[in-house]
């Protein structure tokens, strides 16, 4: 029978067999051995006995470059990356090699330029007051990520945002080489909402917009204990939309696609300057909305040129097929209590997938119990001119 003794190599553990015997290695040996006190150290010698002192192991050295790739992306925060390319020549080098990134925007540095001209010139257009947010709030992340001992001190001081240069987005992400999974998220939605509205969108594009969803209510409430069996989730002539609700429902739809066609803008040189990208994500801490792209939508951003909308920072929406579902009020599993539930998808004219899978997985729950339970309902179609 064999027994292990465990000898330690760096940090893994490893069980060695011995021989139960170890005649092999001394011959002749005395099973019952006797320490001779005179062949132990005197303790009052001037022999050294002390461990020596010795620098202590970094046993991140130990670890080859692919496992500590898989560590940083793990970490993905633009920010916490910018603090890693700090520690060592080792991790500055592997830092642009990090595949998966994500970076939240903290806060929106004003721009008085930009303010000066809004205030002078008050016919500006919605949808360049939304870039003009977005562009901003890019301008505060820019200085995380360059790889110089002045990054350690704005992690440790507030600096004024007089002290921050301010860059282009994709000048942002320029010093990481083999991006593949990208997510921003914005400190807040672009669209100003009354208290208790719900506004939620999810768009997807390629070189313009080929899916959107929109689901919104006139108010979210906690729904009774014992609620009214008759005055909920209404079906039949009940639920039929009169102009003033068809009105502020288009208004919605509008407002988010504007967003959208703004945030989509805005990636074009972060699209063209990171070819190795699978994925991409633009969405907003309020989680009001999201823009996705997926590795083929991302082939054909950068094989065809999108087209700017005139007069404002955003791209063109092209004409487009709608499908609209109303319900007056909706009880979802729980406690939830949608009024004025609407249900909104969007393609390009000519589509007919309007009630597909992609609509039913646009957003998570409980909002997707509404999805699915206004799509049950009677439905409205709408086409839209190009804008």
């Amino acid at each position: 029978m064999e027994t292990y003794q465990p000898l330690r190599l760096g940090l893994l553990p490893l069980p060695l067999p011995l021989p139960t015997t170890v005649s092999s290695l001394t011959p002749n040996p005395d099973p019952n051995p006797i320490l001779d006190p005179l062949s132990l150290p005197d303790p009052d010698s001037d022999l050294d006995t002390s461990i020596s002192d010795e620098e202590p192991v970094d046993h991140f050295d130990w670890l080859p470059d692919p496992v500590l790739l898989l560590i940083l992306n793990r970490i993905g925060d633009v920010k916490s990356l910018g603090r890693c390319s700090l520690i060592s020549r080792r991790f500055r080098s592997l830092i642009p090699l990090v595949d998966q990134v994500y970076v939240r925007v903290d806060c929106v540095i004003r721009d008085d330029a930009a303010t000066a001209s809004t205030s002078a010139n008050q016919t500006r257009t919605r949808g360049a007051g939304i870039f003009s947010h977005i562009t901003r709030a890019f301008h505060s992340i820019s200085h995380f990520l360059t790889p110089s001992r002045k990054i350690l001190s704005t992690f440790q001081s507030s600096p004024s945002t007089s002290d921050i240069s301010h860059h282009s987005p994709d000048e942002v992400l320029r010093n990481f080489k083999d991006l593949r999974h990208l997510q921003i998220v914005l400190p807040d939605g672009e669209l100003g909402l009354d208290d208790g509205v719900l506004l939620k969108w999810k768009a997807g594009f390629g070189s313009t917009l080929e899916t959107c969803v929109v689901l919104g209510a006139s108010s979210v409430s906690s729904k009774p204990e014992n609620p009214n069996p008759s005055s909920c989730n209404k079906t039949g002539e009940e639920e039929a939309i009169n102009n003033a609700i068809l009105k502020l429902r288009i208004i919605w739809t509008i407002s988010a696609l504007i967003a959208a066609s703004s945030r989509h803008y805005l990636l074009e040189k972060i699209v063209s300057g990171h070819e190795t990208l699978e994925r991409l994500e633009l969405s907003d801490k309020d989680g009001q909305g999201v823009l996705t792209m997926d590795k083929g939508q991302l082939e054909g951003f950068r094989a065809s040129p999108i087209s700017a909308s005139c007069g404002a920072l955003r791209t063109v929406v092209p004409a487009l097929s709608v499908k609209l579902w109303y319900a007056p009020m909706l009880d979802l599993p729980g406690s939830m209590r949608l009024e004025g539930a609407t249900l909104v998808a969007i393609r390009p004219s000519g589509s007919e997938d309007l009630a597909g899978d992609w609509v039913l997985d646009a957003f998570d729950e409980p909002y997707q119990s509404a999805v699915r339970m206004l799509m049950a309902r009677r439905n409205y179609r709408i086409e839209m001119n190009s804008f």
